[in-house]
């Protein structure tokens, strides 16, 4: 129990919609009483943003309680502390407002303005302080000039006899973190060593209650979630780790609101560079805006480095495989045009400085991304719609065999699925875990059960889409449904799974340019 007969919960662990929840229920049910609260929570994660932008209106409007805040950042003395805390009543608004001023004014005549704050502060009633709450942020930046049983102590005073609610915000990693180093370095050990014990021994004295403000990384993101990161397409549920922004958010767990803050930044520099005049449809433009923040979030923390790294070896994408795709290929060279323009920004908030980067082909970096990314979306656009259509047509059959075969022979005529059936696809479209454990069935086209028997057409048909991508890459004619191959997603991946099947490589013109390399 603690000195006001409320019972005292050593350090409630709750995220940020439930601190909410918490510090409301303990107002209600004191609002006759003053009350001190702890609030102990990690740098970044916006203990003074919760308090100043969602819990001061709360009170203001819901519980006509007025919320007074001062910091003892940069404070020298406790003076500092109190003359802040003066100058905060005479600006606020509310019943007692008048009554203050009319006091303070009063005060100032009968004893002069050089009066000092520790003494006027002393004259102050409780009917002057009553029904307000004083918020002490970054206790932890405390000046090693005040003592801590100082501020212990005023804290004290607003509650007991100014009748004042008090809430103190501080990070307790950091709070009096110069004692280990001045331990070692046999420095100030006593008085160190004194400030925390004083602390520990006195804290839960004076807090009635102490939260531990642990909000989720998902909560985190959510404040500066764009507009534009819409998530509603078909192709999300198939992304991998790196650009799937939930499974990020849930691995990594950064919590850090400046740092959130700074990839947000860097998204809307993105955003607004990389924006295109026109989008072909509304799933396009979801997507399209989407994959810039991923990859902004995940350069900023470190995350997958190697593919923002130019040199970074390739490995080979085993087309057999749902699981497997050319995705990760793609994206490295995307990201690893993209690290110059990321290291640019941080220095000058610009993405790139054009007369730094001149182009032999004209092409500036940012249009060479943007046509890079347009191509990237529309390839995983109809990815994701073949798949949609051989998912239907699995549910339609009796096994994957019947479905891989019923697919090919009816969009054997459309040569834009051939990339498709042959695993040249940009996404995983993988298993269902719940399936592959009970029915068995992959929930990918199987090229391997329609080339048994289908060999020769399955081949002719890739013959034919190879030349036309040949003279099309060649003569440079709508090169842009082409613009992923090369020798790491296209010949090696198809060499291995020429020698996987036992059947010999195809033989057409794109395949020869690769052999004369």
């Amino acid at each position: 129990m603690s000195n006001n007969g409320i019972d005292f919960a050593d350090f409630i662990f709750i995220n940020r919609n439930e601190c909410k929840k918490k510090i409301e229920e303990i107002f209600k049910e004191n609002k006759d009483k003053p009350i001190a609260i702890a609030i102990n929570g990690k740098w970044g994660v916006g203990k003074s943003y919760f308090w100043k932008n969602e819990m001061t209106p709360f009170l203001k409007k819901e519980l006509d309680i007025t919320p007074i805040y001062t910091s003892v950042f940069g404070k020298k003395d406790e003076n500092e502390i109190i003359k802040d805390l003066v100058s905060q009543f005479l600006t606020i608004e509310n019943k007692n407002a008048d009554n203050i001023r009319d006091f303070i004014e009063g005060t100032f005549k009968f004893f002069g303005k050089n009066i000092d704050m520790d003494s006027l502060f002393k004259f102050f009633k409780k009917e002057h302080m009553k029904n307000t709450i004083v918020c002490i942020d970054d206790f932890e930046r405390l000046s090693d000039k005040i003592p801590v049983q100082d501020i212990l102590g005023l804290i004290s005073e607003l509650k007991e006899n100014k009748e004042c609610s008090v809430v103190v915000i501080y990070n307790e990693d950091e709070l009096f973190k110069n004692d280990n180093f001045n331990q070692e370095n046999n420095k100030d050990k006593s008085k160190i060593t004194k400030e925390k014990m004083i602390f520990e021994k006195y804290k839960e004295k004076v807090f009635d209650f102490q939260i531990k403000f642990a909000p989720s990384s998902i909560e985190q993101f959510s404040i500066f979630m764009s507009e534009k990161l819409e998530k509603n397409f078909d192709a999300y549920k198939y992304f991998p780790d790196i650009i799937n922004i939930d499974k990020l958010l849930q691995t990594h767990n950064f919590t850090n609101l400046r740092e959130l803050n700074r990839v947000n930044c860097t998204y809307q520099t993105l955003l607004k560079d990389f924006s295109l005049e026109k989008y072909p449809s509304k799933e396009f433009k979801n997507i399209y805006n989407y994959i810039l923040y991923p990859i902004a979030y995940a350069y900023h923390f470190g995350l997958k480095p190697e593919y923002f790294e130019k040199n970074n070896i390739k490995g080979t994408t085993n087309l057999s495989s749902p699981r497997t795709s050319i995705y990760s290929n793609l994206l490295k060279e995307l990201l690893s045009y993209l690290k110059d323009g990321f290291e640019i920004m941080q220095k000058t908030s610009f993405l790139y400085i054009p007369q730094l980067f001149p182009n032999p082909n004209g092409y500036t970096p940012i249009q060479e991304c943007k046509i890079f990314l347009l191509n990237f979306v529309k390839k995983i656009i109809d990815d994701t719609n073949f798949h949609m259509e051989y998912i239907k047509e699995l549910d339609n059959q009796t096994s994957p065999e019947e479905a891989s075969i019923g697919f090919f022979l009816k969009h054997k005529n459309d040569i834009e699925s051939i990339p498709y059936m042959f695993g040249y696809r940009i996404l995983n479209y993988a298993f269902n875990d719940k399936d592959s454990f009970k029915l068995k069935r992959t929930k990918s086209f199987a090229l391997e059960l329609v080339i048994k028997k289908h060999e020769k057409e399955v081949l002719d048909l890739f013959n034919q889409w190879c030349n036309k991508a040949h003279d099309a890459i060649i003569n440079n004619k709508n090169e842009q449904e082409y613009f992923w191959i090369n020798e790491f997603t296209f010949y090696l991946p198809l060499e291995s799974l020429s020698k996987k099947l036992n059947i010999p490589i195809p033989q057409n013109k794109l395949v020869e340019l690769f052999i004369k390399k």
